[in-house]
């Protein structure tokens, strides 16, 4: 089997998470060594994301490096991916997916106030954290899960909001921390949170080929289902954007919020462009 060179951002964060697809790979008898890329959400680690880019700036150095033939395949966080990829590229495999809730955290031994300021620079998180606690304030906030859990230790903020999956891969103990995990029904998640997509040229069969051996079906199922209908709603990142595909026994239920609007369907996931209208008329 020919040696694959992968292309990953080279955040704690983005290692430990193409080291999972390096891992299920290696399982499955390929070689694979590291590109890393410097994007320019790495490069600004201070402006706000909507200011620098938003939309695919974890992602398109890297796709580049896929697309140039530096690399052959590129691993990327699914609720970073823009609602359109480069042309010439597609997402083969798609791992088993993490946690896909948010979590609050805030200095163990403290309490939150009603009024306690929650660092946090996404649209999504604040729309739904102020449904929870219409009192809260908001301060933007940047840099890697462990830069952003120094400055809340360091009391620039009282809270913060962050990924589960992201602690989880980092191996981040909670009970450092006063903590509540956010359940999807009070704060719905980014799209594909908590999801791993492995990328590759259209035209490379033999890499499509090896990386659908390492796709894990019911995290296909909710990357399909939750991509389809963030595509159809083409919302940019200075937009509060949540999608959640919950799927049990063949069903889905399908959350959404898009600015202020919140909405809900069910169905078989077979279905899910019927989900997706119905839905869709709801929101927009």
């Amino acid at each position: 089997m020919r040696k694959l060179i992968l292309a990953t951002r080279s955040s704690r964060l983005a290692v430990a998470q193409s080291e999972i697809v390096r891992d299920a790979l290696l399982a499955q008898g390929a070689e694979v060594s590291f590109l890393y890329v410097e994007t320019a959400g790495d490069t600004d680690k201070k402006s706000p994301l909507q200011k620098i880019g938003g939309d695919g700036l974890f992602v398109q150095k890297v796709e580049q490096a896929v697309l140039s033939g530096q690399a052959d395949i590129a691993v990327h966080c699914g609720k970073d991916l823009p609602y359109r990829i480069e042309k010439g590229l597609c997402i083969a495999g798609i791992p088993d997916a993490a946690d896909e809730r948010d979590v609050l955290l805030w200095r163990k031994g403290e309490s939150l106030s009603d009024d306690a300021v929650i660092g946090t620079g996404s649209s999504r998180r604040i729309a739904e954290y102020a449904r929870i606690n219409a009192n809260a304030q908001f301060a933007d906030i940047r840099g890697n899960v462990t830069t952003r859990l120094k400055k809340l230790q360091q009391g620039a903020y009282d809270g913060i909001i962050l990924a589960k999956a992201g602690l989880d891969r980092l191996n981040i103990d909670l009970q450092e921390f006063g903590h509540r995990i956010l359940e999807t029904d009070e704060m719905i998640p980014a799209v594909c949170q908590g999801i791993l997509a492995a990328e590759c040229r259209e035209d490379d069969a033999e890499a499509r080929r090896i990386l659908e051996s390492i796709t894990e079906q019911k995290a296909k199922q909710r990357f399909m289902i939750e991509r389809n209908l963030f595509q159809k709603l083409q919302a940019d990142c200075s937009k509060a954007v949540g999608v959640y595909a919950g799927i049990a026994d063949g069903r889905g239920r399908l959350s959404a919020l898009f600015g202020e609007k919140r909405a809900e369907a069910a169905g078989a996931c077979g279905d899910y462009e019927k989900l997706t209208e119905e839905i869709l008329a709801r929101l927009m």
